[in-house]
């Protein structure tokens, strides 16, 4: 044990291929640290959307957009997911077998900017979640202070390395699903689940809905190679990532649709104080906060190195803890979650992109080397491809992001159909054609 945990540990600091004979996750690693970041507020609060105006689903829709965009998010991440394990790289690194050497360092330089703003973001949301629940338990607001604990604890569990951090998910996987069972159970007493399943519906939100949760998944694309490619097997890395997040991530969307519902309050941090959840809502927020946002400080680092290849990830790790936690104290970062999700809208495209390379190439993936040193500095025709999925992406969601803003075809059928779904098809269709045009 100790001989592979060293062994894991030198390559889990590095872009280099690892080794099949190398690795040591198992279904069981990949599950539990999916299944962990498949818990967490912003779940509960995107479930809570879907039933909010102006998409305005009942409970039965809700669960159908919620079962169904789970099954094909999933999908779409845990075949990223399949390139990490087939050629034991991260997903930056994999960025170069479409994009180029070089092309690949404008999405690691996005995604190095995204997912240090994502690590302050989740850290202001737990401690305000932390300070409503400290104020009703003791009448204490601490919120700075919670930002500082919980930028202490990410930090750390970063730190422990992914050789340790199969133990370090399955004790906490064991917990949050004790302690989310018993939320579950804290919501179900508490409505009448009966009447919301009888009420009528309509179906116009629904397509709207359903590419709000086929999003959620898709955005972790980015980084799930960073974590399946120390899989022993592709199909752990596959099974285990698309399991753990649907069970978790599915569950945290319902109780947010079903608590909203009910409460018709938004703010999962407001339901949290309306159900009295205490001390266990506390454990949740401590856990989740840490299963889910040390996989933004790890990927930060390594997506760092995919550009600067000599750097040190576990100085890395430090800077973005550090900076992460730094930034929610002194910035109001909820202000600038639009540049986020701007950002954001990059990575449906290259997830597009991906997706499409490894399933119409997936010898080439079991060859790292010609991944890793791809013969090209700069593929123009898949970084143009990218670029118009973008551009089509932010033409389709731009009323979303900028109050009154409205574009003739791109507003309407953004209003009908979302952005992630137009903008994975357009993309997998263009790249199809276009790079591999003897395949489709």
């Amino acid at each position: 044990m100790v001989a592979w945990c060293c062994v894991l540990s030198s390559y889990g600091y590095s872009i280099e291929p690892v080794p099949r004979d190398k690795r040591g996750y198992g279904f069981m690693e990949n599950f539990t640290i999916w299944f962990g970041a498949g818990i967490s507020i912003a779940e509960f609060w995107a479930g809570a959307l879907l039933v909010a105006e102006p998409l305005s689903l009942g409970l039965k829709l809700s669960l159908l957009a919620i079962i169904l965009g789970h099954a094909v998010g999933n999908l779409l991440l845990s075949i990223v997911g399949l390139a990490g394990a087939d050629s034991g790289l991260p997903t930056m690194v994999l960025a170069r077998k479409p994009l180029g050497l070089k092309g690949s360092y404008l999405p690691s330089i996005l995604n190095y900017l995204q997912l240090i703003g994502w690590t302050a973001v989740m850290l202001v949301v737990g401690a305000l979640a932390m300070d409503s629940v400290s104020n009703t338990l003791w009448g204490l607001s601490l919120y700075h202070v919670w930002i500082i604990f919980l930028g202490i604890i990410v930090t750390l569990w970063t730190l422990v390395g992914p050789e340790k951090w199969g133990f370090l998910e399955e004790v906490a996987a064991a917990l949050l699903l004790i302690l989310s069972v018993w939320l579950t159970y804290v919501v179900l007493t508490r409505i009448d689940l009966g009447s919301l399943w009888a009420v009528e519906e309509s179906w116009a939100g629904f397509w709207v809905a359903l590419d709000l949760v086929i999003a959620m998944p898709v955005s972790w694309a980015p980084l799930i190679a960073d974590y399946a490619r120390f899989s022993k097997k592709p199909s752990h890395a596959f099974w285990g990532s698309y399991i753990g997040y649907f069970i978790s991530s599915g569950l945290f969307y319902f109780l947010g649709a079903l608590s909203n519902l009910t409460l018709k309050r938004l703010d999962p941090i407001s339901i949290i104080v309306v159900y009295g959840l205490g001390v266990p809502a506390m454990l949740i927020i401590i856990f989740s906060t840490a299963t889910t946002t040390f996989l933004d400080i790890y990927s930060a680092a390594i997506t760092y190195k995919n550009v600067f290849s000599k750097a040190d990830a576990r100085k890395q790790i430090i800077f973005v803890g550090v900076l992460g936690t730094v930034l929610a104290l002194i910035f109001p970062i909820e202000e600038y979650e639009w540049f986020l999700l701007l950002i954001g809208g990059a990575f449906v495209s290259l997830t597009a992109i991906l997706v499409m390379d490894y399933l119409l190439d997936k010898e080439t993936y079991k060859q790292p080397e010609k991944i890793l040193n791809p013969g090209k500095t700069m593929d123009y025709s898949a970084i143009t491809i990218w670029g118009i999925g973008f551009i089509f992406y932010m033409l389709l969601a731009a009323a979303s992001l900028i109050p009154g803003a409205y574009i003739p075809v791109f507003t309407e059928t953004g209003n009908t159909l979302g952005s992630s779904i137009p903008t994975l098809i357009l993309i997998s269709l263009l790249y199809t054609l276009i790079k591999h045009p003897k395949k489709h």
